[in-house]
């Protein structure tokens, strides 16, 4: 059993670096997945999402909650961000997540269903948490996305999804569906027994 995954992003136009950040990590029974967008763009978001990038490997559990709740304690006073984690447990294939503001997960393929992130920001104001989870099965496809993505994606783009190649993917709602004005960002993850 094993997931495989591809990240794809794309700065604001005419800047060097992504105000975006993600973090993927295989932990002793699945994955770790977080999707980062650091409120604004530019230089200081960009430094702020590698920081939370640096602080993520550094912590990296599976422990949804407490992950979510240091990374706001660590937040505090800084630009503030919106962030969904997720931990894809192999063993039992069961996914629990957490997202705060605007990033949205949606489970590609025929069974679409989309996961959204509550309201508030991480290092200025955290909502009581109220985590979601789902089970999932081999060879579904899960994409991850900051708010430089469109949000309304027509169901009917992703009923194939689950054939198509993953850096496909992540580069194809990049490309298709990005704002012009914000940075985007995308991470498809699936789960297979090869």
């Amino acid at each position: 059993m094993n997931f495989q995954f591809s990240v794809y992003c794309v700065p604001y136009q005419g800047e060097p670096q992504a105000g975006d950040g993600h973090f993927v990590c295989r932990l002793d029974n699945g994955l770790l997945v977080v999707i980062i967008d650091v409120l604004g763009h530019g230089n200081k978001a960009a430094e702020l999402a590698r920081r939370m990038e640096t602080k993520l490997e550094n912590i990296a559990t599976n422990d949804i909650e407490w992950l979510v709740k240091t990374m706001h304690d660590e937040l505090i006073g800084s630009l503030g961000a919106a962030m969904t984690a997720v931990y894809f447990d192999s063993k039992t294939q069961q996914a629990t997540g957490i997202g705060i503001g605007n990033t949205l997960v949606r489970q590609l393929g025929n069974q679409y269903r989309s996961f959204s992130a509550q309201a508030g920001i991480v290092g200025e104001l955290l909502p009581t948490l109220r985590p979601f989870s789902f089970e999932f099965q081999a060879d579904e496809t899960y994409l991850f996305t900051t708010d430089g993505v469109k949000e309304n994606i027509d169901p009917d783009e992703m009923m194939f999804a689950n054939s198509k190649a993953l850096d496909y993917l992540s580069s194809y709602f990049v490309n298709n569906y990005s704002k012009p004005y914000d940075d985007s960002t995308a991470i498809v993850v699936r789960f297979c027994y090869e």
